[in-house]
This record gives C-alpha cells, sequence and structure tokens, in this order.
C-alpha cells in the first residue's frame, strides 16, 4: 500500500520562489552638487569640496545647496533582481558628512559658515535640468555657461516642490555620516522609478544652523553624499494567480484516499 502526495503540496513549491525575494538595499553616491551663496548670487560652486545651510540672518548670509542622485544604474539592479519593475521603494536615507563636524569648527573659508546645530529642511525638486558647473570653493574658476546659482533658485523651485520635512542637527564630530529617513513622498518615489536623476533642496529652518557636509569632489571622495534605497519584491499578475491556486490546494485535504 502507498500514499500519494496531494498537489497541495506542489502549490507550496510555487509560492517559494517569490518569498525567496528578499528586501534589498543599494546605495548610490551624488553625482551632482554645489551650495548656493546669496551674497554672490552669480557665482558658481560646483566643484567646492564643501556643502553648507546657512540662514539669512547668519554672518555669512543665506547658504542654501543643491544636489542630484542619478539612479540608473540602481533601478537597473532592482530590475534585475526582481524583474521590470516588479519592486517597490519601502525606504530612502540621505547620508551627510564632514571634515568640519565639530561644534564651532570654522572651515577657513569667509563665505561658508562656523558650524553649529539647528534646524534644515529638504525638498524634492522636479526640475533636473540644473548645472553643476565648475566653480571652486571661493566661485572662481567655473567654465560652464547656464551653472547653476543663487540666481538659479526661482528656476530650481520653480516646477514641483514637494517638502521632505524639517531635520535637526547637531554636529556629530569629523567624518561621522549623519542618516536622514526621507518620506515616501509620492514625487519622489515616481523618480526614483523612473530611472533618472533625482535631485534635492536644502536650506535653513532656523536661525542658528550652520551646516557642513562633503561633496562629491571633496578630496579622495572620501564621506561623500549618500542615497540609500530599499525596496521589496511586486508579485507579477501570472504570480499573484499562482499563489492564489495554491493557497487554494492547501485548504483541501493533503492526502488522496488509499489506493491498493
Amino acid at each position: 500500500m502507498k500514499y500519494i502526495l496531494k498537489p497541495a503540496a506542489a502549490g507550496v513549491m510555487l509560492v517559494l520562489p517569490f518569498a525567496a525575494l528578499a528586501q534589498t538595499s543599494l546605495t548610490t553616491d551624488s553625482t551632482g552638487d554645489s551650495f548656493l551663496d546669496a551674497s554672490k548670487p552669480t557665482a558658481n560652486f560646483g566643484k567646492a569640496g564643501t556643502l553648507a545651510i546657512a540662514a539669512a540672518t547668519s554672518p555669512v548670509g543665506a547658504i542654501d545647496t543643491v544636489m542630484q542622485f542619478n539612479l540608473g544604474s540602481v533601478d537597473s539592479q532592482f530590475n534585475t533582481t526582481y524583474g521590470a519593475g516588479n519592486w517597490t521603494v519601502t525606504g530612502i536615507s540621505l547620508s551627510l558628512a564632514s571634515n568640519f563636524g565639530t561644534a564651532n569648527a570654522n572651515p577657513g573659508n569667509a563665505l561658508l559658515p562656523v558650524v553649529s546645530g539647528g534646524n534644515f529642511g529638504i525638498d524634492w525638486i522636479s526640475y533636473d535640468g540644473w548645472l553643476e558647473g565648475t566653480g571652486n570653493g571661493m566661485g572662481s574658476g567655473n567654465t560652464v555657461s547656464g551653472a547653476v546659482t543663487y540666481n538659479s533658485v526661482p528656476t530650481l523651485l520653480g516646477s514641483t516642490v514637494d517638502s521632505l520635512g524639517t531635520f535637526a542637527y547637531a554636529p556629530p564630530g569629523n567624518n561621522v555620516y549623519v542618516n536622514y529617513a526621507l518620506p515616501l513622498d509620492s514625487g519622489l518615489v515616481t523618480a526614483i522609478k523612473n530611472a533618472g536623476d533625482v535631485s534635492f533642496y536644502f536650506y535653513a529652518a532656523d536661525n542658528s544652523i550652520g551646516y557642513l557636509f562633503n561633496s562629491k569632489d571633496f578630496g579622495g571622495n572620501a564621506n561623500i553624499p549618500e542615497l540609500t534605497l530599499t525596496v521589496n519584491p511586486v508579485p507579477e499578475p501570472a504570480t499573484l494567480s499562482l499563489v492564489a491556486l495554491s493557497f487554494a490546494a492547501l485548504l483541501q485535504p493533503r492526502w488522496w484516499k488509499r489506493k491498493k
């Protein structure tokens, strides 16, 4: 006498390939960044090694920062792992570090603020057509026509702008990454899924902030801005059908009747 296993067991096997696809996180470096100085509104700082945020009331005046990440290779890796488009974004984290990371640190550049804690805002901006430029930390040496400057702010903020929140900065020490969890804003998530450029705009949210952090051009590419994306798999319709059939089979008795 023998027992024949019902197809329900096969149903379990159908579920396993999808269940085996776990959550994945990938990190990428910024591909463009520059600080924008209200005191030198026509100057470009695209190749400066340091980025900054300062309030209009600070001794150096208002300084904002714009930053961009190209996500083509990251999205390609997600598509390779899960299949084209079969993934959803479940986490977005921005990481910033600085070699001027202690309170009251002076960067030795009269254009930049002394380091102090405070609050700053981050916006996702839909305009990705800005040009980084080649200006140095003093705003000289730019050779790129139309490179981003403080005068570019109306253009940068002239399309869709979504606030990602206000964040607190407390100087953590030199060369220490601070991680900022960003919300799953619908515009930002859509931009991520489009596998192109994603741009962020940083600005002071109080009068005390004096934030310095390394740019992508910091010497030796040390502690440069990073964006980490976490995604989960999304089953294709065919996979969902198989899963549904599998669970339906599991609801039936597990064994055929005994055969002689």
